[in-house]
């Protein structure tokens, strides 16, 4: 260890360093560094989230299995569904190891490892047993990676090839462990005698050095979080450092700047995966609370508050009844209750946000139903707020700054207390086939050409909205959205291309038309630019364990005992196929995660030559209910017969007449109905009296009893 490097990097002119000053002054070593170990360990300010003077009597004798592997340096780690990886290590660990092969080989195990969450287990067993062999395995590690990884001077540490390799330095792992494993491990152990003067001094100097790497290698997107919440924390709990200050200044620069520069007007992190723009908020509330605990709150900016309660807004939003957001992109659904419950603490005047937090029983409930968030892209049909409340979110935004998935038009449905349609989630970043079917538009709700998904990778200049994100909609945003009180309407659209060679033949247009309270109708129309033949997927993922056809109808069913269902109702004809598949592995289709598991998944085909449409009726049911349709029926145009509309009819004699004509300005009739919009919705009586009306786009809207 170069002491003097330490010695440099400290400002001796502290009040508080005056014994180190002294003692480096007098050349003697040992001294500085207990004068300086001595400082930490009794010092009460600035202030971790606890002290290790703070630890409870010791009343707990074990056993702790996993810190027991840990001392003997068998360390496991497992990600997302995949298969779990044990390295054996022996005597010491080798920093660069990664046990994981084949299909699910993987940069996280040794990012995990390099990011120390096994001392984790060990700090627990420690502080419950006061047994000194965790706390000596603690620092037998950690002096070992401070010996064996030296900082790179000319690298990121981000280069690594991937999926094996040393990820010792690689900056959101450098960020982890000041944010996170390194403080917490040290402020819950500090008072072991295993932590000499020689190891304090030692973490210290090694903290200093990964400031001064993220200080140097700033990267983007939640990486650029997690990196200078790293920096700050290093500026804020080692004040005795001369360049403490910077780092603080440097790393709040950052993070204001991600605010503008990679959160949407909507509130979303333009990664669009809510697991990763939670952690980005997480980041912002421990920025606040470190801020305060330690009356650091003048160093940020004056409106970095108010500008981070649009990121709650976007929760609030988007939430599913179950108090959840959708697992879209790399992600799975995400329980923000706790984080709605601290909006509510930093802006006490959003009652709606205690509302959610408070499980409906405190606060005031949204105002807002239904909602457009052009530039996520995410657009929320709502019935209310209530636990068995209808809610669909349609994705029809950009692709996402990083962690993507190909699901333009994708969607999932909750109803009635429960989730019918879902996104299968995240997986372990492998190259294995389930990785590949989770990021691709075989694992998600929307539609498959020639067998092929979406393809929008190549076109990374279309991956986030160009800035300025001033206007209330981006530029180039194609979706329309109508909403009232008694139906909400989207209309999107993905031309971007299929297949590995961005094949742009056809393009998808779907539509989806809510009727309020009650059901939806979906409209999938495959317009080809040839006369070839094309084969076309719609793929329904269902959160159930069974479901059922009915053969004559193609209808589906979900089979949930005592529980809420769902049927899908197909408008048929000759042409429409259905086949159910759940578990299937070559190609994979019908999974999904958390955990990972089989799910039976609806697959509607149809193939032509021409324009092709799907239609579907999804209408959900409580416990113990049955649909209350009795047909579903086409409308076709008085002009050429082809079907532009679909009539349903209930059992209680009413029916609804859903136009899906697509022609802005252009008179469509069908039936007794006639609009010069592009979609609309009549909603006839028992005696064929209107009664509702829905226009989009257009003038006027005539039904003739």
């Amino acid at each position: 260890m170069n002491y003097t490097d330490l010695f440099d990097a400290l400002d001796l002119g502290r009040p508080e360093l005056r014994e180190v000053q002294a003692a480096v002054a007098a050349s003697d070593k040992a001294a500085a560094l207990k004068a300086l170990a001595q400082h930490l360990r009794h010092r009460t300010t600035p202030r971790w989230y606890f002290r290790w003077q703070d630890n409870p009597e010791v009343s707990e004798q074990g056993p702790f299995p996993e810190a027991e592997k840990i001392l003997r340096h068998e360390i496991t780690y497992g990600f997302h569904g995949a298969p779990d990886f044990t390295a054996a290590f022996g005597e010491r660990i080798d920093w660069g190891a990664n046990p994981t092969e084949g299909e699910h080989g993987t940069h996280l195990w040794n990012e995990c490892l390099n990011r120390h969450f096994h001392f984790a287990p060990l700090v627990k067993a420690y502080r419950a047993t006061g047994n000194e062999r965790y706390a000596q395995g603690l620092v037998r590690d950690w002096m070992d990676w401070i010996a064996h990884n030296p900082r790179p001077i000319d690298s990121s540490g981000n280069d690594v090839a991937r999926p094996y390799g040393c990820y010792a330095w690689q900056t959101l792992t450098t960020g982890i462990r000041l944010e996170n494993t390194w403080l917490n491990a040290l402020y819950r152990c500090l008072g072991s005698p295993a932590f000499t003067d020689e190891v304090v001094s030692m973490i210290y100097l090694s903290i200093h050095d990964q400031a001064l790497h993220l200080m140097q290698w700033p990267t983007l997107n939640n990486w650029l979080t997690e990196e200078s919440m790293g920096l700050f924390t290093a500026g804020m709990m080692f004040p005795e450092f001369r360049a403490a200050a910077s780092w603080r200044r440097t790393a709040i620069e950052r993070l204001y700047g991600q605010l503008s520069e990679e959160v949407y007007p909507d509130g979303v992190e333009y990664e669009l995966a809510a697991g990763y723009g939670n952690w980005v908020v997480r980041n912002f509330i421990n920025l606040l609370e470190h801020a305060r605990r330690n009356d650091l709150m003048s160093e940020l900016p004056d409106d970095l508050e108010a500008r981070l309660e649009k990121m709650f807004d976007y929760m609030l939003n988007t939430t599913m009844p179950d108090g959840t957001l959708p697992g879209l992109n790399d992600s799975y659904n995400v329980d923000v209750t706790d984080l709605l419950a601290t909006g509510y603490s930093l802006f006490p005047h959003r009652k709606d946000f205690l509302y959610l937090a408070s499980g409906r029983e405190k606060g005031t409930r949204p105002d807002l139903m239904s909602c457009a968030q052009p530039y996520s892209g995410h657009y929320v049909m709502r019935s209310g707020w209530e636990a068995d409340a209808l809610y669909m979110l349609v994705d029809s935004g950009p692709f996402g700054s990083a962690h993507q998935h190909e699901d333009k038009l994708h969607f999932v449905l909750h109803a009635h207390g429960k989730q019918h349609i879902l996104d299968p989630g995240n997986y372990s970043y492998d190259s294995s086939r389930w990785r590949s079917y989770v990021l691709s538009t075989p694992g998600h709700n929307t539609i498959l050409v020639d067998g092929l998904g979406q393809n929008r990778r190549p076109h990374r200049e279309t991956w986030t909205w160009p800035k300025p994100w001033s206007a209330p909609t981006p530029p180039g945003n194609d979706t329309v959205w109508s909403s009232t009180a008694d139906f909400d309407y989207l209309r999107g659209t993905y031309n971007d291309g299929y297949g590995p060679d961005n094949d742009r033949t056809v393009t998808h247009t779907r539509s989806v038309f809510f009727v309020k309270p009650e059901y939806w109708v979906v409209v999938d129309t495959l317009s080809p630019s040839d006369d070839t033949p094309h084969s076309y997927e719609s793929l329904f993922h269902l959160d159930t364990a069974q479901a059922h056809v009915d053969r004559q109808t193609l209808s589906v069913r979900t089979g949930n005992a005592g529980e809420a269902n769902l049927c899908i109702m197909p408008l048929r004809d000759e042409t429409l196929h259905n086949r159910m598949v759940c578990g299937q592995e070559d190609p994979v289709q019908g999974w999904a995660n958390a955990p990972w598991r089989a799910v039976p998944t609806a697959v509607y085909t149809k193939t032509a030559p021409h324009t092709v449409r799907f239609v579907f009726v999804l209408y959900p049911t409580g416990p113990g209910h049955d649909i209350p349709i009795v047909s579903l029926e086409p409308l076709t145009q008085v002009e050429g017969g082809e079907v532009k509309g679909v009539e349903i009819t209930f059992t209680d004699g009413r029916s609804d007449m859903v136009l899906f004509s697509g022609q802005k300005g252009r008179e469509t009739k069908c039936s007794v109905l006639s609009c010069d919009g592009e979609a609309a919705v009549v909603r006839l009586r028992k005696n064929g009296v209107p009664e509702k009306t829905f226009l989009v786009n257009g003038t006027y809207i005539h039904a003739t009893p």
